[in-house]
Parts: C-alpha cells; structure tokens; sequence
C-alpha cells in the first residue's frame, strides 16, 4: 500500500529566542518492509539544513538560527510504498534466551535508559504466568497479551521522559510506554530487542491519523528482525511505517533541540496519513524547502499597550509635534 504522510511541528516561544539548534528524525527508511518513493523536509525561519546518518543507520537533518526568532516551524511530507514481509510469530520457534548473541546486539540486551531494571519490573514479571522453555514466538504472544489486559491507553498521563517504573506505577499510558515495558520483558529474558518509532495509519472518519506510534522489533537467529506492537496486541501490516529505531524512545525521538534565551517554549505536533493512488517510482525523490518565518537582527521593539484617554494622547501627541 501507497501511504502519504505529512508531520508538521510547530515550536513557539512567548518571548524572542535566539540560537536555536534543532535535529529531526522525520524520514522513513527503505527497509525489508517498506520502500520510500518521495520525502520533502520543509523548515522555517529558512535555514542551511544538514544530514547525517547515525549510528542506527538513521537520517538525522538538522538546522541553527542565528538571529532573534519566536517561532520555529517543520513540515516533512513522505511517500512510501508499504509491502510487509515478517513471517507470523508462531514461525518462531527459537528456544529463549537466544544462544550464541551476535555481539552488535549487545546494546539491544540492556536495561538501561527509560527502560529501568528495578523492583516493580520484577514484580511484573514474576507475576506472569508464562513457561520460561516456551518458545520466542510464543513468549511474545504471551507477554503482549499480559501488557494489553493489565494496562490502559491513556493520554497525558506520562511524560515524553516517563519510565517503566512510571508506566506500572500508573497503569496507564501511550504506545511509547507500551513499547518500552514490552522492551523490559524481552530483554530480562534475553531477547534482544530494538524500539521502532514511525506511523500507523488508522481508518478514520476524516480518513486519517493523528499522531506517531511505536512497537517493537525483536531478533530471531533464524528470521532476523521481527516486528510486534504491544500497544494493539498485534502483528504488523501494511498500516505501518518505520522513520527509525534505537534501544529506546531517547535514540530515536522525532525532534530534539536547544536555544539560548528564558522562554517557555510550546511544542505543538500534528501527523496526517492517506492511502496513496501513487505507483511505483523509479528512484528516490528528496527535497529541502524553506517555510518564509521572520528573524531579526535584534529583538523587536514592544508595541505600547494602547490607552483610550483623550487626555493622555493628547499630551502624547504634543510630545510627539515638539
């Protein structure tokens, strides 16, 4: 399936700012799983925007203003080809904990990060009624039907830095807490595992999404990377769209940024997706644009509050004439 997606960022300041540094993980990968046909990156005040590859092998742009400013706006716009090939989990059949562990994926094994290694994790685990001699596939199943039946999903519960521990104290969260928790489980038992930030395209009145989503991937020596996403309880489709992936949320948020100045700063996201009539595209179309915002040399004077007494504009006025 041919998915459009466009996320648009809009960062506000109630005071001028200046020196902002901003990066951005916003383009989809080509993968075994998807193919991207088209990305456009769009920033505003216009800027020099720059790439590089990270450590992950994904496409971090990023871009600095200089002068004084109060808004900072991105608009990435991708088109991409979804044709998922991961076999089903009850093809895994891999006996856990996984022997002989490549040594690259030493960092997928780790509690660390938002994905503590505590006493309410394990807890959690020891409550679970589940054969530690069954195999991957069914470990998974297991432990994503344990996550969907005792937890929430909830909105403005939890942090964009919220923890595991957060997530089982409150029982309730986002798709990033779900990921993270089901992270926690797999690695306590020796899986190694990555989390995939990206879209999901959901059915809906107006025909769109309206936000990001995460799941995770899972290592099988025999299949390779295996996605599952604990949030839905579900195997991945053609739905899904993967921008990156990291040991968790931290490697791979969609933007992280600094400035100089004391403002509050209000961060506002939006994420729209559509099926596509689009078909195949022959190579790779990228595009950097410019979103015409204001910058200033030096921070612009404020208007004078306007006063409606007759008597006060006019000494104001007299002053002005003189």
């Amino acid at each position: 399936m041919f998915l459009e997606i466009e996320h648009h960022l809009s960062f506000d300041y109630d005071v001028f700012i200046r020196e902002s540094f901003l990066e951005l993980r916003m383009q989809p990968k080509t993968t075994v799983h998807q193919t991207l046909a088209s990305f456009v990156l769009s920033v505003g005040p216009p800027s020099a925007i720059l790439r590089y590859r990270d450590w992950n092998d994904n496409l971090v742009h990023h871009f600095t203003v200089t002068q004084y400013h109060n808004r900072i706006a991105v608009e990435g716009r991708s088109l991409v080809d979804t044709h998922p090939t991961a076999p089903p989990l009850s093809a895994l059949e891999d006996a856990v904990p996984l022997a002989n562990v490549p040594f690259d994926l030493h960092d997928f094994t780790q509690l660390a990060g938002p994905v503590r290694h505590s006493g309410a994790l394990l807890r959690f685990q020891q409550s679970l009624k589940l054969s530690r001699t069954a195999g991957l596939g069914e470990q998974v199943r297991a432990l994503g039907a344990a996550i969907h039946e005792r937890f929430e999903y909830q909105k403005d519960v939890t942090r964009y830095d919220s923890t595991t521990d957060d997530f089982l104290g409150l029982g309730a969260g986002v798709c990033q807490d779900f990921t993270h928790l089901m992270l926690a489980l797999l690695r306590l038992r020796g899986i190694p595992c990555r989390y995939v930030s990206g879209y999901l395209h959901v059915t809906s009145p107006g025909g769109e999404a309206s936000q990001s989503h995460a799941w995770v991937e899972l290592y099988s020596p025999a299949h390779g990377w295996v996605p599952f996403d604990p949030t839905h309880n579900r195997e991945i489709d053609d739905s899904y769209v993967e921008v990156g992936h990291g040991r968790h949320y931290e490697d791979v948020a969609p933007n992280k940024g600094i400035f100089r100045g004391n403002a509050k700063e209000t961060l506002t996201a939006e994420v729209y997706t559509r099926p596509s009539t689009q078909k195949g595209v022959v190579a790779l179309q990228e595009e950097i644009a410019q979103i015409d915002l204001p910058v200033f040399r030096e921070i612009p004077a404020r208007r004078r509050a306007p006063t409606f007494d007759p008597a006060v504009e006019a000494v104001i006025q007299q002053q002005q004439d003189q």
